[in-house]
């Protein structure tokens, strides 16, 4: 009784909203959602989203099974998905198997192609591009581990591949490609408004010209690569790179936001871009060497994340500025002046709207040398997120330091419950001193589940807790 009301609960959605429904999954989870009824079990077998991984050759022989349905039956493809790891042998075979794959799906109607070799080493899949690009129902193509195959002198191409005017998101990586065939791919796809180039080899100089509709790009490149982009329609740029002086954007005035990672910024760069486009609205940046100073007049969101504290200056401060973040993983040799400079950071003409400090342990500070910091302005963070992995000894300087750098009016900590206990007595001793020794005038624990700790005598309740929350008013 109890499974013939179950079927006849999973029965009252139509086979497109089953559909709907199974495309969230995975194609393995998918399959588990079969045998709730016929009517589910007829919409998994006419699953528009395939996407398969692959460790070992037997099991192509089901994805092979599959397709054949497919191909008899021409069950529309929306997406076709093959991903298999270092362990698959008898590639030969399986290479033919995937080229019979592919044409099943684009004879089928495939919008979406997906193909990942999570070895992209040796033995790699030669793709057909040429036949991929002629399908004129295809937008997405997300190629890692593979080459392309080769091409003649004459056309660039083993077959002159026809313009692909439907494909708009393009991400190469970890491919063998060179700058020509590069060139002629972005030529064949003129439409495409979101391209990603990881890691590919085989390029020096990358060009990205006269796509009118490119909207997003997104770049890891290797030290020796430059790259060029002239795209009016640019809105969101990444760029891993190494070098900011191997990178020139140009007549890219709609750029909207803008992430640098791992990059040492040249002098003027970020100038340069900032001046050039003034709709930029989001800044991200991470792990990256040579940062001054930024115009911030119409930043919505900053972001910095480094192993450094910047000597960063905000040269004006913007009202339109909501987000504000900055990630600090600390070393284990933190002392007076890495507060000092703290201090100097978050007092820049902006409310910091979050800060995460990191610390894999922390030290005695000496608070004397402090003292010759006094005349920086008092910062102000609303969020102050600390992470600290070990904890032993006395922490009272440790804690005098961080508050006096950071000056949060909230404060989430994570760690051992000694340290949480040596910052709650902390703050009760701090809060009771008298108002020439300490401005804390207020202070509230919380624990995970946002209920208020009483704490009298400094002291956390019996149970253990690696994360409180704490209030704090100044």
């Amino acid at each position: 009784m109890a499974a013939t009301a179950m079927a006849a609960t999973a029965d009252i959605f139509p086979e497109c909203v089953i559909h709907k429904i199974l495309c969230y999954l995975s194609y393995g989870e998918a399959s588990t959602m079969r045998i709730l009824s016929k009517t589910w079990f007829q919409a998994w077998s006419t699953l528009p989203k395939l996407e398969f991984f692959v460790e070992y050759f037997e099991e192509t022989q089901i994805v092979d099974a599959i397709m054949e349905t497919y191909r008899e039956n021409k069950i529309p493809i929306d997406k076709f998905g093959f991903s298999h790891s270092s362990k698959l042998n008898r590639r030969d075979q399986v290479f033919s198997l995937i080229d019979k794959w592919l044409d099943t799906a684009l004879q089928n109607g495939v919008r979406d192609i997906v193909y990942v070799d999570f070895l992209y080493s040796v033995r790699l899949y030669p793709f057909p591009i040429s036949n991929v690009l002629a399908a004129n129902s295809l937008r997405e193509l997300d190629l890692k581990g593979c080459y392309i195959v080769h091409f003649s002198p004459s056309t660039g191409f083993a077959n002159e591949p026809a313009n692909c005017h439907s494909l708009r998101k393009l991400s190469l990586s970890y491919i063998f490609i060179s700058k020509k065939l590069l060139q002629t791919l972005l030529n064949s796809c003129p439409f495409i408004d979101s391209f990603t180039l990881d890691r590919c080899s085989g390029l020096v100089k990358i060009e990205l010209m006269n796509l009118q509709k490119l909207k997003s790009v997104s770049l890891s490149i290797n030290r020796n690569q430059r790259v060029r982009i002239e795209a009016p329609s640019l809105e969101h740029l990444f760029y891993n790179g190494y070098l900011s002086r191997n990178l020139v954007v140009v007549g890219c005035h709609n750029l909207k936001s803008l992430e640098l990672s791992y990059v040492k910024i040249c002098n003027g760069f970020l100038d340069d871009i900032i001046s050039r486009s003034q709709s930029l609205e989001v800044l991200k940046i991470q792990y990256c060497l040579g940062i001054s100073q930024i115009e911030t007049s119409n930043l919505v969101s900053l972001e910095y994340i480094g192993y450094q504290i910047p000597e960063l200056k905000i040269a004006k401060e913007s009202s339109r500025l909501k987000h504000s973040k900055i990630v600090l993983h600390g070393n284990n040799n933190l002392d007076a002046a890495w507060f000092s400079m703290l201090r100097k950071l978050l007092s820049n003409p902006i409310s910091w709207s979050q800060v995460l400090l990191c610390f894999p342990e922390y030290n005695e500070i000496e608070m004397r040398d402090l003292q010759q910091h006094h005349g920086v302005a008092s910062p102000r963070v609303d969020v102050l997120n600390v992470n600290i992995m070990r904890s032993y000894g006395e922490c009272s300087t440790f804690v005098d330091a961080l508050l006096w750098s950071c000056n949060p009016r909230r404060l989430n900590l994570s760690s051992t419950v000694e340290m949480i206990t040596c910052f709650v007595s902390r703050l009760m001793y701090m809060k009771n001193l008298s108002p020439w020794h300490s401005q804390l005038k207020e202070i509230k624990v919380f624990d995970g589940k946002n209920q208020e700790l009483q704490l009298t005598s400094g002291e956390l309740a019996p149970e253990d807790r690696k994360d409180v929350y704490f209030l704090l008013d100044w």
